[in-house]
């Protein structure tokens, strides 16, 4: 399977091997989380001390499975496919990050509108979480295997405007995502172009 790890399979069909593991993400601690796009549940991994994306997003709950137990860790060390089943399935119900599910669910005609609604927040944390700054030198945000232009327009980050009443650089478009959750934040970052 590609790099994107959405599969084009149906739900519960056999899947080969999920994404290869994410440069400088692999082998950390964390946990699973989901946000539903357009009404498709997608997983991930999520490192909780550093606020990273350990993961491309996943539309396959036992692809998100044998993602985890082959490239994440917990604080008890590496586990087998039924530990992580257990967790994946956990996050389709509950989530450490948001406390109300309409907060990690997205359209993309809202987020072409540039309005998540109550996921607004929650859109921003996880755009810093699964992006990275090549002007970063930090070795876990480097060499993410598949990356994709978080704005898909060419815009270079000292054209990027601020995007927030802060003042706060909106450098964050700029950055390229880890593996394909482009899915999530190009039409977003679409709709920052017009404002």
């Amino acid at each position: 399977m590609a790099d994107n790890a959405v599969s084009d399979t149906t739900p519960g069909e056999s899947v080969t091997d999920p994404a290869p593991g994410l440069t400088g993400r692999i082998g950390v601690v964390g946990g699973i989380e989901s946000l539903a796009l357009d009404g498709r549940r997608l997983w991930f991994g999520f490192d909780f001390t550093s606020d990273q994306v350990l993961s491309p997003l996943i539309d396959d709950a036992g692809a998100m499975a044998r993602y985890a137990a082959r490239h994440m860790r917990q604080r008890t060390g590496a586990h087998d496919e039924s530990y992580w089943a257990q967790l994946v399935q956990a996050a389709v119900e509950t989530s450490d990050l948001v406390r109300y599910d309409e907060q990690r669910t997205f359209t993309t005609q809202s987020l072409e509108a540039g309005d998540a609604g109550p996921a607004h927040g929650h859109l921003l944390y996880l755009l810093d979480a699964a992006t990275e700054d090549p002007a970063d030198g930090d070795p876990v945000h480097t060499g993410t295997g598949s990356q994709e232009p978080a704005t898909q327009s060419g815009l270079r980050p000292d054209e990027v405007t601020p995007d927030d009443e802060d003042g706060e650089p909106g450098t964050a478009l700029a950055r390229t995502t880890v593996g394909n959750w482009s899915l999530l934040f190009a039409p977003y970052a679409r709709s920052r172009q017009t404002v």
